[in-house]
């Protein structure tokens, strides 16, 4: 799925959707979900002001895990994204934790949007996951992220399992996908900083439960197709 998805992304017609400038903010379900779908486009931003916001710390991604537990997870992945960044060439990024429960943020959507409601109004951009993704916690902070910014905030959605989870023949949001502007500086700095998750590309043991979250398909999606928001 993931090679037509690429081929298809080469294929559009390079029009970038239309960045007003000013402050961005970058929702995320997860630490290192804006790091796989735009990590590239992010390392030409450095020099504005970025806003990092993550809804959980991850604490659920191996939750059969013999190895680590929920709560060291929840200490190392918010760790991880910081370095990620770094590598981006974010000096002291901006990120802010919500620290809601991972695989939870259905239940929490009150909450999720109350703690995002602020942040939304004093943003020039949004970004934030595909409000149809096929991941429960991404489309929360999807929906979340297109009730709050309406028609009064420019918001750019950015796929991840969907390059992995489905085919582009007939998808009814093909016209809305832009490919981003990314520099080849962008695309070398997003490889090295998805080195950074650590806790998710590689196996924290040799049991089945330990194995890598990401990798595959949606980690060779990462590290080479273009990438593309809906906006």
């Amino acid at each position: 799925m993931t090679s037509r998805w690429r081929s298809r992304l080469e294929s559009l017609p390079w029009s970038p959707p239309t960045d007003p400038g000013g402050r961005v903010l970058v929702l995320s379900a997860h630490p290192d979900d804006e790091v796989l779908a735009i990590g590239g486009w992010l390392a030409g931003q450095v020099d504005r002001e970025v806003v990092f916001v993550t809804a959980t710390d991850g604490e659920a991604s191996h939750p059969d895990s013999p190895t680590v537990s929920p709560d060291e997870l929840r200490a190392r992945r918010p760790g991880e994204l910081v370095r990620a960044l770094e590598v981006l060439g974010f000096t002291d990024p901006d990120v802010r934790r919500l620290e809601l429960p991972d695989g939870g943020l259905g239940k929490a959507s009150s909450q999720l949007r109350t703690s995002l409601g602020s942040l939304v109004d004093g943003a020039d951009l949004v970004l934030a996951p595909f409000a149809a993704d096929g991941h429960p916690d991404h489309e929360a902070v999807g929906e979340a992220a297109v009730e709050l910014c309406g028609d009064h905030t420019p918001l750019w959605q950015f796929p991840i399992w969907t390059w992995a989870w489905t085919e582009p023949a007939d998808q009814p949001w093909l016209g809305r996908l832009h490919r981003l502007d990314c520099s080849a500086t962008g695309r070398v700095r997003k490889r090295k900083a998805l080195g950074a998750f650590q806790t998710q590309l590689e196996p924290l043991s040799e049991d089945p439960a330990d194995a890598a979250v990401v990798s595959g398909a949606l980690l060779h999606h990462a590290l080479y197709a273009p990438e593309a928001v809906l906006a």
